[in-house]
């Protein structure tokens, strides 16, 4: 799992920092500032309000995807930044994690009979729509760094008929829905199906976390909406209580009619 936080130098370059987290070490680049779009970062710093000014377009797109933050708050120059230790580092990570997280969490408990009657009503009348808005909502509350949610589709399938004429008829695959900063839809195949298999015994509660392992940042989940099965991959190193009940309250609401 790699941790990726940013510091603006200037109005022209950030600093990238990436920690792999299993291998407790450090890289770092500059980039250009309208490269970001295309990385996954989990914060970014500021320290200088010039900086903000000039790059304000930029950053009011960023922030819905993580937290931008003024570096004095944390005592942090560019410099102690690009000095920063692995084991620095992860304490850093983690504090800012926590509480963008409780923002989030708290932001959705104050709004979850919405929330929950929003999704409730595009999976009634766009599956894939549902589908996508959920993955941003989750990504967010959960702090994850990537999520793929597995799930049952049907396509239709060209087929021949006992009159070897070609018909098209419907088929059950499994779609994955897949991706750090965003997400894509893609055709899942045998690696799929088997994992559907693998966890058909968990699909009987309307969401359940199955697999939690912090020191790795792997979190495993299922769910299950009017008998479809569903499933959560993700990548995230903290998981509290509320974060639990959250979720739990969430899709227990989208059982209900």
């Amino acid at each position: 799992m790699i941790i990726s936080v940013g510091f603006i130098r200037s109005s022209s370059q950030v600093l990238i920092r990436e920690l792999d987290w299993d291998q407790n070490s450090i890289d770092g680049r500059l980039i250009d500032v309208t490269d970001l779009p295309d990385f996954n970062l989990q914060a970014l710093f500021i320290d200088d309000n010039e900086h903000f000014n000039s790059l304000v377009g930029i950053l009011e797109k960023e922030k819905a995807y993580y937290p931008i933050l003024d570096a004095k708050d944390e005592s942090l120059s560019f410099t102690s930044f690009e000095n920063l230790q692995p084991q620095a580092f992860k304490d850093l990570y983690s504090k800012i994690l926590n509480r963008w997280c409780l923002h989030q969490n708290f932001n959705s408990l104050e709004n979850v009979w919405n929330i929950t009657n929003h999704f409730r009503d595009l999976w009634k009348k766009d599956r894939l729509s549902f589908f996508e808005e959920l993955w941003y909502w989750l990504k967010r509350n959960i702090g994850a760094v990537d999520l793929s949610i597995i799930f049952n589709d049907v396509i239709k399938s060209e087929e021949k008929d006992e009159n070897n004429e070609k018909r098209e008829r419907p088929k059950l695959i499994q779609s994955i829905l897949s991706g750090s900063k965003k997400a894509n839809f893609i055709q899942g195949g045998a690696k799929e199906k088997e994992l559907m298999q693998n966890y058909l015994d968990k699909f009987h509660d309307s969401f359940e976390i199955t697999e939690f392992h912090p020191s790795r940042g792997q979190f495993v989940a299922t769910a299950q909406i009017e008998r479809s099965p569903i499933i959560f991959m993700a990548r995230t190193t903290q998981l509290n209580q509320l974060q639990r009940s959250l979720l739990a309250a969430v899709f227990q609401g989208l059982q209900n009619p």
